[in-house]
């Protein structure tokens, strides 16, 4: 099946680049460019996308708003947003707008593939080099974070939480644990209703800022080689 992209970003030259590293992935295509979200949103009206790249900075429509709104009008688009910011605050405000993921532009070409067949398949995707500014976050926690009360998580849903967070996908989890992938996902809605998180990056959150799991576990690159080890 190809996946449909749309990039979203106020500069061509990066945009129309982009476009042509995305179309020679296999089985991915980029049906939609935009440079900013009011665009995005006229040519969603009529164009359907499986993937979104969002960038944050942007004219009339910036990426926070754009992302309110595809969320709103089109829950099923994933989003990846793709950015040169990486400040503490930056991702605070990220974690709790929805999103699968987080690209800063200073990361290797090569990783975006990557990172969006991870999104397709029910994963997560969070760039390893900003597990510092997680760090930060964890220690000195949003308001609405602070005020969460610690839940139990059951064994099944801990390795669930640790497994996405080493970025396996869906369908990996699945054959790790020996259960369908609709377990995965149903196991993966009652987590974010559990917590109330918006999306899995807040069920993981929400996991880091409770100790269930540590930090390290996002930097540890020995899982790379686990991972490709999977049928695909």
């Amino acid at each position: 099946m190809m996946l449909r992209i749309a990039i979203t970003d106020d500069h061509m030259l990066f945009r129309k680049s982009l476009k042509l590293l995305i179309n020679s992935f296999e089985n991915m295509e980029v049906v939609v460019g935009a440079s900013n979200g009011k665009e995005l949103l006229e040519k969603l009206e009529t164009l359907s996308v499986d993937i979104l790249l969002l960038d944050l900075q942007m004219p009339e429509m910036d990426g926070f708003e754009t992302c309110r709104r595809v969320n709103e009008l089109y829950p099923e688009i994933k989003i990846l947003v793709l950015t040169l910011l990486d400040d503490a605050e930056t991702i605070r405000e990220v974690i709790k707008l929805g999103v699968q993921g987080y690209f800063t532009k200073n990361t290797d070409p090569s990783e975006l593939k990557n990172a969006i067949l991870k999104l397709n398949d029910d994963g997560f995707y969070f760039e390893k080099s900003l597990t510092s500014i997680i760090q930060h976050i964890l220690d000195d926690p949003s308001p609405e974070l602070k005020n969460q009360h610690s839940l139990i998580f059951s064994e099944r849903e801990m390795q669930i939480v640790s497994l996405t967070l080493k970025e396996y996908s869906g369908t990996e989890i699945a054959v790790k644990l020996n259960i369908s992938p609709k377990t995965v996902e149903k196991h993966k809605r009652n987590l974010m209703g559990k917590t109330g998180a918006k999306n899995f990056i807040g069920v993981i959150t929400y996991a880091l800022l409770h100790n269930l799991l540590s930090v390290d576990e996002l930097k540890d690159e020995k899982y790379t080689k686990k991972i490709r080890e999977f049928p695909h």
